[in-house]
């Protein structure tokens, strides 16, 4: 996936970018919404690899230390449901800016 006109952003427009994807009923320009779309791809693939790491962190937790085990599971359960709603702002974002993507 191209991230050009992300990259091409402000650092401002990135902000912009960051509101957009991550909150709903925000209003947004088409180039803004593209970019968006952009981050959102590498925003769910970060997610996921985070999310690998978190329970490998679990696997080897379990059997050595009872507080970060209990850490890593609140943070699996964070990250779950981070990546559900970055999959789901992703689905509407690419839906209402479909016309704008190459």
């Amino acid at each position: 996936m191209n991230i050009d006109v992300y990259h091409g952003c402000t650092f401002k427009e990135k902000r912009d970018v960051l509101n957009v994807f991550w909150r709903k009923n925000v209003e947004a320009s088409s180039r803004i919404g593209t970019a968006a779309v952009q981050y959102g791809y590498y925003a769910i693939v970060s997610l996921v690899v985070v999310m690998l790491e978190l329970a490998l962190i679990l696997a080897v937790a379990l059997d050595r230390n009872a507080l970060v085990a209990a850490l890593s599971v609140m943070a699996v359960i964070f990250n779950i449901w981070a990546t559900w709603w970055a999959i789901k702002r992703y689905r509407v974002l690419k839906y209402h800016f479909a016309a704008e993507l190459p």
